[in-house]
């Protein structure tokens, strides 16, 4: 029943399979995950990786769970008014319209389950927003923050004229041009910000998409990992280490 879903589904969206199946080289058991990054907001203003490409994307995977970007209690109040209002109303997960606009709606139509994997809180946010703001201040930390800012641009420069095409989102040379920027921000900044450092934090999420996989370890189910795309190379790093998942390559999805 499901896949005949996910094929009615793939054809209202103009697509002309049902989603690909599990590699056949994967493990006999193995958790078949993807792991794509999102765009947030900028979902909105992106022709080429519009909520309607996303949406298209995980309709091709057709995935048995999606585990998302939100905490457990934030994903608790966005479920519940999503099932009586038909609106998420909750003010997280409002600023990630690849929920609330896609898979919400598609949880539905598509019979997957969802599971909030984010180790976020308000209070690990605030505190690393004010901790931000005086080391942008601090006349002792000028230095650090100078080279901090020196990465920005040369990864915007990385990025430039490519940074909302998923084709490159989901490319080894854009986790590359990330991961200088956010390693070079977490060895400057990382114990100044504890919690909510790129380690750190980084950490607790996949801690908690680990816990999840565990739950399925073994049932060959298909999962999709949906984060901010800055988090996309810190996640597949951190599952490339079990040997009951085989990492689907996420490019695929966004083929036309």
């Amino acid at each position: 029943m499901k896949a005949l879903a996910a094929c009615f589904f793939a054809l209202l969206l103009g697509l002309t399979g049902c989603g690909p199946r599990p590699p056949a080289s994967s493990p006999d058991g193995a958790t078949i995950v993807a792991v794509v990054g999102a765009l947030h907001g900028q979902h909105r203003n992106s022709e080429d990786y519009s909520l309607d490409v996303l949406r298209q994307a995980i309709v091709r995977f057709d995935p048995d769970i999606v585990m998302v970007e939100l905490p457990p209690e934030r994903f608790a109040i966005a479920s519940a008014n999503f099932d009586q209002f038909g609106e998420v109303r909750e003010s997280r997960a409002d600023d990630f319209p690849e929920l609330t606009d896609v898979v919400f709606p598609l949880r539905k139509q598509l019979g997957f389950k969802m599971i909030p994997v984010a180790a976020w809180t308000a209070e690990i946010a605030a505190e690393r927003r004010a901790v931000e703001k005086r080391l942008a201040t601090d006349p002792a930390r000028a230095e650090d923050w100078s080279e901090y800012q020196a990465v920005i641009q040369q990864y915007g420069k990385a990025v430039a004229g490519r940074s909302g095409d998923p084709a490159f989102i989901h490319s080894d040379t854009y986790d590359a041009a990330v991961k200088d920027r956010q390693e070079t921000y977490e060895r400057l900044f990382g114990d100044d910000l504890g919690a909510g450092g790129w380690r750190a934090i980084n950490a607790a999420h996949l801690a908690n998409i680990n816990n999840a996989l565990d739950a399925v370890a073994g049932q060959e189910k298909r999962v999709l990992v949906l984060f901010g795309a800055a988090h996309k190379y810190k996640i597949v790093e951190g599952l490339q280490a079990r040997e009951d998942v085989f990492l689907a390559d996420p490019a695929p999805l966004f083929e036309t």
